[in-house]
């Protein structure tokens, strides 16, 4: 049987026209679920409570922004969205354009696999500091610390964003 000879690429100018919400990586688009399910917004919520409070309450809150599902497009031809974003510097006015110094993604059945593996490899890459699988199934977080290039696993829940912006996260109240 014959190979399909060629599939498809789009770019971020394609990506601006479609309908419904979608991943692009690599060229390659990706269909997200049509809404999160109520234990992901409720894992979602919990989070960015425990990060934007320290902030809201320190010099940070000037300094470093929190957002949720808002497009980071990291080339012509990968447009991602990550479910919380911590980026240090300018407020986002459209989308980030600059690698978040702390991504968070948390898991469904339809999104693992490339939470998990793609993505994890795309932020690695692309030099995101620190980056969380939250999975509200297991109720477990796995952080992923930056280092050499590299993600290795992080044991302690203490971030530091930049100068003086540190958060610590309590992952036991999350569920």
């Amino acid at each position: 049987m014959p190979k399909v000879t060629h599939i498809p690429r789009y770019t971020y100018d394609d990506y601006k026209l479609w309908k419904d919400d979608w991943e692009l990586i690599d060229g390659y688009p990706y269909s997200m679920s049509p809404s999160a399910i109520g234990k992901h917004q409720f894992t979602m919520m919990k989070l960015v409570k425990q990060i934007i409070n320290p902030l809201d309450e320190s010099p940070c809150i000037e300094k470093c922004f929190v957002y949720t599902d808002i497009d980071w497009i990291i080339s012509e031809d990968t447009v991602v969205r990550p479910d919380i974003s911590i980026v240090c510097g300018e407020k986002i006015e459209n989308f980030i354009e600059s690698p978040p110094l702390l991504i968070v993604e948390i898991l469904s059945k339809s999104s693992a696999y490339r939470d998990q593996i793609v993505k994890k490899e795309l932020y690695e890459i692309n030099k995101v500091k620190y980056y969380l699988i939250a999975d509200p199934d297991t109720k477990t977080v796995e952080s992923f610390e930056l280092s050499d290039g590299k993600y290795q696993p992080k044991k302690d829940k203490g971030f530091s964003l930049n100068e003086p912006c540190e958060i610590h996260l309590d992952y036991s109240i999350i569920w």
